[in-house]
């Protein structure tokens, strides 16, 4: 190890002989890199790697932790470690619970509906819900999967009135009944779900054999309640505990993630600081400090860099036309695409941004949307098909039905039924009334759509990937040309867009955080519950992502779920955070 890469504040980490330590760890303030070295200083001092155990809450987590960490030292999650110890513990191979696949979940969850009569009739009399029925069954399941096991989390689903459960607020005592006697028969059948990994592990834990002497956590403020008491458990049982994290970056109390005391976690814990960020400038620490400074540890940067922007906006398709022009100015000064990040409270908020920038011919990569060019070029190929239907029709010619059928069936790459191909061909025989190519566009991926979704080859978020190219395609005359223009956009770098909450963690040269307006930034459910300390963290984890400049927008914000609309700035934009900014003009492509 050479010491000379490290600041004190990280020498004093990876080196201490305390056994009981929490890190506070600043935004790109090397956490990962210190938690690395202190695993191979515990190596250097004779520790056998099978003595460490590593912690974290993503596969993505473990994946970059598994990449950096020295030969023999493994990261897990908290769930694969959970699942682990309840293996474990089985007496024989026969008793190993398997993980249940959602759709044996939903049966399990039925049957134990079914066996509790007198609990679904008071559900009924209270609320009018019958659990009986398959969509409520199914709505049920979703409501306990979401809960991850927490009342608490249960309690918070039923009192939004717009989360889909609101409806249960009066039959929660009866719900939590089903959930226990669904998790009884879980066990009973010998499976597993993700939140009984947990529950389970704990109890086992004091009957499992550990070879763990140090458990180090990342991301330690992400925990659950579940995950907390897990840790605690671990805890009692292995000497050498370090916990790495930042409660300023907690923003996960949706799922139950808690800023949570770590004496309650661990007891008689010394708290080291990683202050000094690598990442920020002192312009954007700045900004970040004046967002939330509350707490002993305060964020430095690391340089000097350019004043963080604010860009006010009278409507929300100036912010679309200003972020463009935002973007084409850094892309001509020499930024890379890729090296740019739009970030917005709701992916509808995103969305908006990419169809803006598509149509300026800037390709986006989406954090919650994975890109579809292969499913885009066979609505292409379909396209075709359709424009040579029109083609028959206009010369008088009698449509080839049996030719069409086999062309359907050859783009999807599977035997759909007939009944679906008929169905399609009815579409198809509606083309030559379809006068324009972007319409005729819109039919090919209304086609398209039915004979994926009957194939079964419909990835998630299909119908909004394709239909990103419909305003594209009416700059087009023909399928070769638009083909042309997908292929060129989808080899090029990209402009990142992402959720705030996707993008915690990442790190771009500049960062452009959309609808910094009260009822967006923070949320107006968050605000009508009277609770926006997670959303001022949230706002802080936006603010403080950028290497290089932040640009901040404020535009009047309408949730369309909701029907409301806001216009005011984000109480967020207090003076002293004001202060730190610079206003910028908007910039149009005009």
């Amino acid at each position: 190890m050479k010491n000379f890469k490290y600041t004190q504040e990280q020498l004093a980490i990876i080196n201490t002989t305390a056994q009981r330590v929490v890190v506070w760890a600043s935004p790109g303030s090397g956490k990962t890199e210190t938690l690395c070295a202190r695993v191979r200083r515990l190596l250097d001092r004779g520790v056998r790697p099978e003595h460490i155990l590593v912690l974290t809450f993503s596969d993505k987590a473990v994946s970059v932790l598994n990449e950096r960490l020295p030969p023999g030292v493994m990261a897990k999650t908290f769930h694969a470690f959970g699942f682990g110890i309840v293996r474990s513990t089985a007496r024989a191979r026969s008793q190993m619970p398997m993980l249940l696949t959602p759709k044996r979940s939903l049966d399990l969850l039925r049957q134990t509906i079914k066996r509790c009569p007198k609990t679904r009739r008071s559900v009924r009399l209270k609320s009018g819900i019958d659990l009986a029925s398959r969509y409520e069954a199914g709505r049920l399941a979703d409501f306990v999967t979401r809960c991850n096991g927490s009342d608490e989390l249960a309690a918070r689903l039923a009192r939004d009135e717009e989360s889909g459960f609101s409806d249960y607020a009066a039959v929660l005592p009866e719900l939590r009944s089903i959930r226990v006697a669904y998790d009884k028969m879980v066990e009973r059948t010998g499976g597993i779900d993700y939140p009984a990994m947990l529950r389970r592990a704990n109890a086992m834990l004091g009957a499992a054999s550990l070879p763990y002497r140090y458990v180090l956590v990342d991301e330690a403020q992400d925990m659950s309640a579940e995950q907390a008491r897990l840790l605690a458990t671990l805890a009692e049982r292995t000497p050498n505990i370090m916990l790495f994290g930042d409660p300023k970056q907690a923003v996960y109390g949706f799922i139950g993630g808690k800023v949570r005391v770590s004496s309650v976690v661990i007891r008689d814990a010394v708290t080291l600081g990683l202050t000094r960020s690598f990442r920020l400038t002192q312009e954007n620490a700045a900004l970040a400090n004046a967002v939330l400074s509350q707490g002993k540890y305060r964020v430095s940067g690391s340089r000097h860099g350019v004043t963080p922007s604010l860009v006010r906006c009278v409507s929300a398709i100036e912010q679309e036309d200003a972020v463009v022009g935002l973007v084409s100015q850094l892309i001509g000064g020499g930024v890379e695409a890729n090296h740019i990040a739009v970030l917005g409270r709701t992916k509808a908020q995103v969305r908006l941004i990419e169809q803006a920038l598509l149509a300026a011919e800037f390709e986006t990569e989406s954090r919650f949307s994975e890109r579809q060019y292969a499913h885009v070029f066979k609505v292409l190929d379909l396209l075709k098909l359709v424009l040579s239907c029109i083609g028959t029709a206009n010369a008088g010619r009698r449509p080839r039905r049996e030719w069409h059928a086999r062309q359907l069936r050859r783009i999807v790459d599977s035997n759909v039924r007939q009944a679906v191909i008929n169905e399609c061909l009815r579409a198809l025989a509606k083309a030559a009334r379809t006068p324009s190519f972007e319409g005729r566009y819109v039919l090919a991926v209304r086609i398209y759509l039915r004979l994926a979704r009957a194939a079964g080859i419909a990835p998630k978020n299909l119908a909004a990937e394709l239909g990103r190219w419909q305003s594209v395609s009416r700059q087009f005359e023909n399928v070769a040309q638009l083909r042309s223009h997908v292929l060129a956009l989808s080899q090029r770098a990209k402009i990142v867009t992402s959720t705030i909450h996707g993008a915690k963690g990442d790190e771009w040269e500049h960062v452009i955080v959309l609808g910094v307006t009260e009822g967006s930034i923070p949320f107006y459910r968050e605000m009508k519950r009277g609770d926006v300390a997670e959303e001022r963290r949230l706002f802080y984890v936006a603010v403080t992502r950028a290497r290089k400049q932040v640009h901040l927008f404020h535009a009047p914000f309408h949730h369309a779920p909701s029907g409301q609309s806001f216009t005011l700035p984000s109480p967020f934009l207090t003076e002293e955070v004001t202060a730190k900014l610079a206003t910028a003009p908007c910039l149009d492509t005009q």
